[in-house]
């Protein structure tokens, strides 16, 4: 399993519009105020994803800033039937290790659960320089 090491949960709703999310490169989850049944087990993730350049750009600009257009199907709906949905995240040095970072992520979700987040659709491809 890898170890991050995470922020503090935040809502993901315009109260969290001035929250000072760092203008570099990260990884981060999205859960839901409930387990939900996977096909191995129970789960809060939603959505897995990496943000290059800016997890501030990512998350309040794009995610908080425009739903309709950067969340999720799954993010979508779940906010749509009344669920609060919150995020995390972890910075990294640079895009490469983000989306590297977010890959691992994934596969041990996938492992855990036989299957991806609700949000994700597929394995992002490791990357390199």
């Amino acid at each position: 399993m890898t170890t991050v090491n995470w922020s503090d949960w935040y809502t993901l709703d315009s109260k969290s519009m001035g929250l000072p999310v760092p203008d570099l490169p990260g990884v981060y989850e999205v859960q839901t105020d409930f387990a939900f049944g996977r096909l191995n087990g129970y789960s809060s993730v939603v959505y897995i994803g990496s943000a290059v350049p800016s997890l501030k750009t990512r998350l309040i600009d794009q995610r908080i800033g425009n739903p309709e257009r950067f969340l999720s199907r799954a993010e979508k709906l779940l906010y749509k039937a009344g669920h609060a949905l919150q995020f995390r995240y972890t910075k990294t040095a640079d895009g490469i290790i983000a989306r590297n970072l977010e890959s691992l992520m994934l596969i041990d979700y996938e492992r855990e659960h036989w299957e991806l987040p609700p949000g994700n659709s597929m394995l992002p491809k490791a990357r390199t320089a």
